[in-house]
């Protein structure tokens, strides 16, 4: 409950996210700021704010590289695993699901996957062409991760 807070007054506070479940989840946030008045400078109750987040933490898979807010109808891992009630983020499907959410939080993590990404394949000589472009388009994914989430232009990945 208390990371779901986070997320919420990250947004509320103009943070930025990306992913395939942003707009559902900031809807949800845009309902709540709306009932409470939870505008910058004023301040919402903290028990009545946590009540009205409880109903995305029913759903919320916190992860290394993004938050799944997973609904088993649209989830990209269920696709692949049929009979699954719960996200697979092993799977690798997060980047692209529409149950994704990334924020400020998972900047240092993805940057780490990238940088290790980078550092176990910078010498690909031999590797089959296919592998090579999947490895760089995994990089390049990882860059566009970071870069989405970045507020101001210009700003280092």
């Amino acid at each position: 409950m208390d990371y779901v807070e986070d997320l919420y007054h990250d947004w509320n506070q103009g943070g930025r996210s990306a992913g395939g479940a942003v707009n559902r989840v900031e809807a949800e946030f845009d309902r709540i700021r709306a009932e409470l008045g939870d505008l910058p400078g004023a301040v919402a109750s903290p028990e009545r704010l946590r009540t009205m987040l409880r109903y995305l933490t029913r759903t919320l898979h916190p992860g290394a590289l993004n938050d799944c807010f997973h609904h088993a109808e649209t989830a990209v891992c269920g696709k692949r695993a049929k009979n699954v009630r719960q996200p697979l983020p092993m799977l690798n499907m997060c980047l692209s699901c529409p149950n994704s959410r990334r924020s400020a939080v998972h900047i240092p993590r993805i940057r780490l996957t990238r940088d290790l990404a980078h550092e176990e394949f910078k010498d690909i000589r031999g590797v089959p062409l296919l592998q090579e472009a999947a490895i760089r388009e995994f990089e390049t994914t990882l860059d566009a991760m970071i870069a989405e989430l970045h507020a101001e232009e210009g700003s280092p990945l």
